[in-house]
């Protein structure tokens, strides 16, 4: 016998691919322990788009204070920084500083 919730589960919002219109999860499928197939309808009765998406763990952002042994996921920060995050100044820029606004260096 299947236990009944008592809460409504939340899924991950998404639109439809094709027409931008909000898709509804209908059903889900565990894949693995760290993944999960969901199976959305898009609302547009003239679309009418049916897909599958993937929701998947990652990394561990705090760790659990009971770990299971046959889970390994790598530690992270909440969001990871982007690939490139110099400041570099674009060689065709021209908005340059004037010579003279530029402090000469000490020495």
């Amino acid at each position: 016998m299947t236990k009944k919730r008592n809460y409504t589960p939340r899924v991950p919002a998404t639109v439809c691919p094709h027409c931008l219109t909000r898709s509804i999860a209908y059903d889900s499928v565990e894949i693995d322990r760290l993944t999960r197939e969901i199976r959305y309808v898009c609302q547009n009765p003239d679309c009418g788009h049916t897909f599958v998406a993937q929701l998947g763990i990652f990394r561990t952002v705090r760790p659990s204070m009971i770990p299971n042994p046959a889970i390994r996921l790598p530690h992270g920060q909440w969001r990871s920084k982007p690939a490139n995050d110099d400041n570099r100044v674009p060689a065709n820029d021209d908005d340059q500083p004037d010579a003279a606004e530029v402090s000469p260096a000490p020495g």
